[in-house]
């Protein structure tokens, strides 16, 4: 489950934008991690004999993305899954 904490109401446009922009950064950085794990994994999968890609595990996430934003979270969960896939040659 999902939690959302509540850091109070801003007080200004201003403050507002710097709070997105802090949010921004940290979703930056998880991706770049979560794209670094992914290329682990990826590389553990193909070294074991299997694929790159399991489409079942990308179709669960696409599942619970969605379960947790709605139709919009099908959007973001392919649009990650395609950030942390990299190209077959090692991108």
């Amino acid at each position: 489950m999902m939690t959302v904490t509540n850091e109070g109401l801003i007080s200004s446009v201003d403050d507002g934008r710097v709070r997105l922009d802090a949010i921004d950064n940290s979703i930056i950085e998880l991706l770049a991690q979560r794209k670094h794990v992914s290329k682990q994994v990826q590389a553990l999968r193909v070294e074991a004999g299997g694929s790159r890609v399991e489409h079942s595990r990308e179709n669960a996430i696409i599942r619970r993305w969605s379960d947790a934003l709605g139709e919009s979270g099908v959007e973001l969960a392919m649009a990650v899954l395609h950030h942390c896939r990299g190209r077959a040659t090692g991108a």
